[in-house]
């Protein structure tokens, strides 16, 4: 693939709608806007809202291409596109999976949004993610072939992402760094999901980020699926009740009201 081609499956997702609602999602470090899967359908049919789903910087070309990249480059490319929106007079639900549930998070901190809806967050690491992220400086390999479960890799057929590349651990490390002292400004209503069976980042450091996080509106769920199930959710065959964790939040949170 050119380097500077976009893949036609990674270009922003874009969903309109006649109205000032509006879900600003953010994918994954090697993901792709796809990484919803149908969520922004689903949003914008229940909820008459727009969706937008920015292709971050880096991403849908070659993986080298993310190697130079920084958190802030992910943060400042994100916060350039809300403020957009926020200036149209936008109502804002924020939300992120991985690494752009990082970006989120430090975006709703600075931003009025009306909630926020996260995923996966990589706030705590398992013991072998630990000890990968503590040496990521001195391995040179750095791509490594992203272990998903069979099942995970046929649903994504229609989607795009790469294999994984461990300079995202260092994106995490600079991430979770911003969030240390931005969370207690978070005061719009969260709802924090995590897999139970997350073989790389542990559910405690998301139910840690909604302990922190100052909104009187918050949850935190542990999302149960199969035990081989991977980081990302949306890609297994509960995703439909996931979609549903988030209408009902929204309902019962009267966000858009």
């Amino acid at each position: 693939m050119d380097r500077s081609k976009i893949h036609e499956k990674a270009k922003t997702i874009e969903i309109k709608a006649k109205t000032k609602k509006e879900f600003f999602l953010l994918h994954g470090y090697t993901g792709s806007p796809t990484d919803f899967n149908e969520l922004g359908k689903y949003l914008n049919k229940k909820f008459n809202a727009n969706v937008k789903i920015i292709r971050l910087i880096g991403h849908g070309q070659k993986i080298e291409n993310l190697s130079g990249l920084e958190y802030k480059d992910f943060f400042q490319q994100a916060e350039k596109e809300l403020k957009k929106d926020i200036e149209k007079g936008r109502k804002i639900i924020i939300g992120g999976i991985s690494v752009g549930s990082l970006v989120a998070l430090h975006l709703a901190s600075k931003y009025p949004v009306r909630g926020v809806l996260n995923v996966s967050v990589p706030y705590k690491n398992k013991f072998i993610t630990k000890i990968i992220s503590f040496l990521e400086p001195i391995i040179l390999k750095k791509i490594w072939t992203k272990p998903i479960p069979d099942c995970e890799r046929e649903l994504r057929k229609k989607a795009f992402f790469y294999d994984t590349s461990i300079s995202g651990l260092r994106v995490i490390k600079h991430g979770k760094k911003e969030l240390k002292h931005s969370l207690k400004n978070i005061t719009a209503p969260s709802l924090i999901i995590h897999v139970s069976s997350d073989y790389i980042f542990h559910p405690k450091g998301a139910e840690l980020i909604t302990k922190k996080i100052s909104s009187k509106i918050k949850e935190f769920v542990l999302f149960e699926t199969e035990k081989k199930a991977s980081h990302n959710p949306f890609y297994t065959k509960h995703h439909k009740r996931l979609y549903k964790l988030f209408e009902d939040f929204i309902k019962k949170n009267k966000l858009f009201d």
